[in-house]
């Protein structure tokens, strides 16, 4: 259902101003670069070695088990940062898809209605594709039955896709050729009864409506008899139609009448030619005929109402889909890129906080590390991360016969 031009102008400066409106300000805010946690990270582990804030005790004893007890505060407070950070990304990516709710049901409800159209042209193509089936045991039915087996589970069979109709622009213009072509054609009649009582100009006017009024009648007629195949259009136009194309032949017939009784006095100009005035008319109805059928194959030159239906509604779910995206880029850009499958969520934007804040945690240790430069407290730090454990107690090897073990090798040297 199509709405005003003033409605649409509204629904898209209230979208606007939807997008304008900035989200509230977050207590941690989710995109501090990573850089810049790392080098906070890096300046905070120099400045804690330099005071001895720790020593190798500080991360307990060798056989303790591992705890979050025995992390430095400022790992404790990064962690915690963290969370919050994620929190914070969620509750945006949260109130963003808030305010774009009305776009998402548009481009589901949109989404709906494309489903529904292809089911019902999927319909019509089988239905068709009956109709024409070849008989049992042919070549034919023996090949349509390996196509149809070789179509994956969900897909479509019959239904080719959407058709390429003939545009709007060619169409107008076509049908601004034939109403030219007719016209002088129709002041070959009216011009003889109506040049001593109106001036050329009426004249011509005349002869311009009654062109347009025949390449017209059977454009309507197509374009009614076409939508006329869509769900819920009201049958009766059958008979509209039919009735309209009746006058437009009666008019055609009495045109070419009033050819005939024009040509029949001016005999005397068709001798030389050799042409009977029944040539001439037949001619005149052929090009009105010709003319009346061109046009009316404009008018059924467009898609099937499922087909128009299943296009439209397409382009407004995409309409619809730009839209909210445009919306959330101005809301919350780290969550305009798109994940798994092109959908927006917070998962990449997730993802990217912790390794982020993950990256401040590793720059504090080595910078810590680095600092104190003692092997002891280094050891000390790995192995309460888990990066380094207690190497096991190997198994002497057993002496070879003949051979001299090598503390005994020593001795002798």
């Amino acid at each position: 259902m199509s709405t005003p031009l003033g409605s649409r102008a509204r629904t898209r400066r209230l979208r606007l101003a939807v997008g304008e409106t900035p989200l509230p300000e977050s207590k941690v805010d989710p995109r501090i670069p990573a850089a810049v946690l790392v080098a906070e990270a890096q300046a905070q582990g120099v400045a804690d070695a330099r005071k001895h804030v720790l020593d190798g005790w500080s991360f307990g004893a060798p056989d303790a088990p591992r705890s979050a007890a025995f992390d430095p505060s400022y790992v404790l407070s990064l962690r915690h940062l963290r969370d919050c950070a994620v929190q914070s990304a969620l509750e945006r990516h949260v109130e963003a898809n808030a305010r774009t709710a009305h776009l998402r049901e548009q481009s589901d409800e949109a989404g709906s209605f494309m489903d529904s159209a292809r089911a019902a042209m999927n319909s019509l193509a089988v239905t068709a594709a009956r109709t024409r089936e070849p008989m049992a045991g042919t070549l034919e039915a023996d090949a349509a039955v390996d196509a149809a087996q070789d179509v994956p589970e969900g897909g479509d069979p019959v239904w080719e896709g959407e058709t390429v109709p003939v545009r709007l622009v060619w169409r107008l213009l076509v049908l601004l050729l034939l109403v030219v072509a007719q016209t002088p054609v129709h002041h070959l009649v009216f011009g003889h009864f109506l040049e001593d009582r109106l001036a050329p100009g009426p004249i011509w006017a005349l002869c311009g409506s009654m062109a347009v009024f025949l390449v017209a009648t059977p454009h309507v007629s197509a374009f009614v008899a076409r939508s006329r195949q869509a769900t819920g259009s009201e049958r009766r136009l059958t008979a509209g139609v039919v009735i309209t194309m009746a006058f437009w032949v009666a008019v055609v017939c009495v045109l070419g009448w009033m050819c005939g009784a024009v040509l029949s006095l001016q005999r005397e100009k068709l001798a030389p030619l050799h042409v009977t005035p029944v040539t001439v008319v037949l001619m005149f109805v052929g090009g009105l005929l010709v003319a009346g059928a061109t046009s009316y194959l404009l008018g059924l030159s467009r898609r099937h109402p499922f087909q128009e239906s299943y296009a439209l509604h397409r382009e407004r779910r995409e309409h619809a889909e730009a839209e909210r995206r445009l919306v959330i880029a101005r809301l919350c850009p780290e969550h305009a890129a798109g994940g798994e499958e092109g959908e927006m969520g917070p998962e990449p934007f997730v993802r990217a906080i912790r390794s982020a804040y993950a990256a401040a945690e590793e720059a504090y240790f080595a910078a810590l590390t680095q600092t104190v430069g003692d092997p002891s407290f280094t050891e000390a730090v790995q192995h309460r991360r888990g990066l380094r454990t207690e190497a096991e107690p190997q198994p002497r090897p057993e002496p070879v016969p003949g051979e001299v073990p090598p503390p005994m090798a020593e001795a002798v040297q």
